[in-house]
């Protein structure tokens, strides 16, 4: 059992590693026209809800948590915008039995595209893409070190601030990424995130 979680390991580092390459080789691709007009990214600071699907976890920890992140973008093809989200997410609770402290860490890292259409200053975008969670439990019983792979969907607006390169963002993505454990325990750390966002256009 522990020799397959390894190789299921192994596979999904391998997979994000073909995935970054991918993207990487497409920014490079259309260096050309992602930097030749004025507004082409953004970094953008992130704070919200994060709240897990899973019942077991929902047992042992609270419903839901803040959740922090940073975002990068970029114009590829327009209306199509690529980006880059790397959040962190943490709670603490007790074991269902024994009522011991328990800590849970997760780092989930998305790649998608999404179509962002203008409207005046108001920048409605809906898009998709893919994840890859790293996730970490501490606890008396023992220690949980794991990766998933999952997707997502996701939906928001961007709002400029006048004529400065900032902006504010307001966004809803549902992600689903499944990891499997021992015992052929299986855990959904997907769910519902409703984030609030502040950046920079460049």
């Amino acid at each position: 059992m522990k020799l397959n979680n390894l190789r299921q390991r192994k596979t999904c580092v391998f997979r994000f590693l073909i995935e970054l390459n991918i993207i990487i080789f497409l920014l490079f691709f259309f260096r050309s026209s992602v930097f030749s007009a004025i507004k082409q990214g953004t970094v953008e600071i992130l704070r919200g809800q994060y709240n897990l699907d899973d019942a077991r976890f929902k047992a042992v920890y609270s419903e839901n948590g803040p959740i922090y992140g940073l975002s990068l973008s970029a114009n590829l093809l327009a209306p199509l915008n690529f980006y880059l989200d790397i959040k962190y997410f943490q709670r603490e609770g007790a074991l269902t039995y024994t009522k011991e402290k328990t800590r849970f860490f997760l780092l989930p890292l998305s790649l998608g595209l999404r179509a962002v259409v203008p409207i005046g200053v108001l920048n409605p975008f809906i898009g998709a893409g893919g994840d890859f969670y790293t996730y970490y439990e501490d606890n008396p019983i023992g220690t949980v070190f794991n990766f998933t792979n999952g997707y997502h969907f996701i939906a928001g607006f961007y709002i400029q601030a006048g004529p400065l390169p900032l902006f504010f963002s307001a966004r809803l993505k549902y992600t689903r990424a499944q990891a499997e454990e021992e015992k052929n325990r299986r855990i959904q750390l997907g769910g519902f995130e409703t984030l609030l966002g502040f950046g920079l256009i460049f």
